[in-house]
């Protein structure tokens, strides 16, 4: 006779309901360390992203950052001064320039042009907005960098282009404010060029003295800060370039032509050397950087080039009388001032780019938690309650 089924007991049952509970932890578990491999795997796959743009910041681009760069060329801030101070003294010794108040015919051609003065006056106005506009920015910023410090160690840097253009701008205003204020012509020099027609006009020192601080700034901008290019290269076109605005300035009070245009020609030289040194490091940038446009870091070390060259026309122009001290004067305020402003421009869209790279950086550093996106809790019943 068939035997009839025995019910299985409770204890069975409960060996049973246990271990269904035990084979579906073990295989949660396993998925779970499956997740985390993954994850693993992608922080992984994250950090050689990150090493890789490490490398190639350091193969490619060769960039330093903006605090060490000002570290380097410190030991240089000496030697400018000294090197261009000790040529302002020897070429004002040997010329011996005379000041356009001891001399009357001088005095009375700038006299002539005090309505340039209203001129001057609406520049020193722009500039002091966009200063204010300059500081805002500086402010707000170190504000924001006070709080990310600790997550981006080098987002200060961010604040030296700034502070640069701040001095630079503070500088300006200074020199259109001795135009507007100087009534008296102590800030320009009489021209001893040998001709009836251009001796006794003024030359006014004040724009080569405004260049010999402004000049190294936007090369300092233009070349170390957007082509990353190290201190030490930095330095030497520094100093070419305060040489040869000395050299324009003395060449003015120098009657013997053959003496006059040997300086100018030496300036010139040293010049063309300055932006032939600028257009390698251009070069080199482009190099490292096949795929960039050129209109964008390089761009302010291109118009500097230019914006040089079409001041040594004028210069040039003035010295030969085709162009009038008051149309020099003329050109001279309104290049200054937009040339700055071009290099301000320029330099936001560099901190744009910065920051974009900053933004990247963080995105490939972040660590996402693990999060599961299906609860399994819910799907594990026991034998009993089916």
């Amino acid at each position: 006779a068939p035997v009839a089924p025995v019910a299985p007991v409770a204890g069975e049952a409960g060996e049973l309901t246990k271990r269904k509970e035990r084979e579906d932890c073990e295989e949660l578990k396993g998925e779970v360390t499956k997740d985390e491999s993954c994850k693993s795997q992608s922080d992984t796959s994250k950090n050689r992203v990150l090493v890789s743009l490490e490398i190639s910041n350091d193969k490619l681009d060769g960039d330093e950052t903006y605090c060490l760069l000002l570290r380097k060329l410190s030991p240089y801030k000496l030697t400018w001064v000294l090197v261009t101070a000790l040529t302002v003294l020897v070429c004002s010794a040997l010329a011996k320039p005379v000041l356009c108040t001891q001399s009357p015919a001088c005095e009375q051609q700038h006299l002539l042009d005090q309505d340039l003065s209203f001129y001057s006056g609406c520049i020193s106005a722009a500039l002091a907005s966009v200063l204010m506009h300059e500081l805002a920015s500086l402010m707000l910023t170190q504000k924001a960098a006070k709080r990310a410090i600790e997550i981006i160690p080098d987002i200060k840097d961010s604040l030296i282009p700034s502070m640069l253009l701040c001095a630079s701008f503070v500088v300006l205003i200074i020199e259109n404010t001795i135009l507007v204020l100087g009534e008296l012509p102590w800030y320009a020099h009489a021209a001893k060029l040998g001709k009836a027609e251009l001796d006794d006009t003024p030359v006014y020192s004040v724009f080569y003295a405004e260049w010999l601080i402004n000049v190294p700034i936007l090369l300092v901008l233009a070349v170390s800060i957007a082509l990353g290019r190290p201190g030490p290269e930095v330095a030497e076109p520094v100093l070419i370039t305060n040489v040869y605005i000395v050299f324009a300035w003395v060449a003015n009070f120098i009657s013997n032509p053959a003496l006059r245009y040997a300086v100018v020609s030496m300036s010139f030289l040293m010049y063309f050397k300055a932006s032939w040194t600028m257009c390698q490091w251009v070069y080199r940038w482009r190099q490292r950087h096949p795929k960039a446009v050129l209109l964008g870091r390089p761009l302010l070390a291109f118009v500097l080039i230019i914006v040089f060259g079409i001041y040594s026309i004028v210069y040039l122009a003035r010295m030969h009388g085709l162009v009038s001290y008051r149309h020099e004067r003329i050109f001279y305020v309104t290049m200054n001032f937009t040339t700055k402003l071009f290099a301000s421009m320029t330099l936001a869209g560099i901190r744009s780019s910065d920051f974009q790279d900053v933004l990247l950086t963080m995105l490939v550093n972040k660590r996402t938690s693990f999060t599961r996106k299906h609860d399994y809790e819910d799907q594990i019943t026991p034998l009993l309650d089916k």
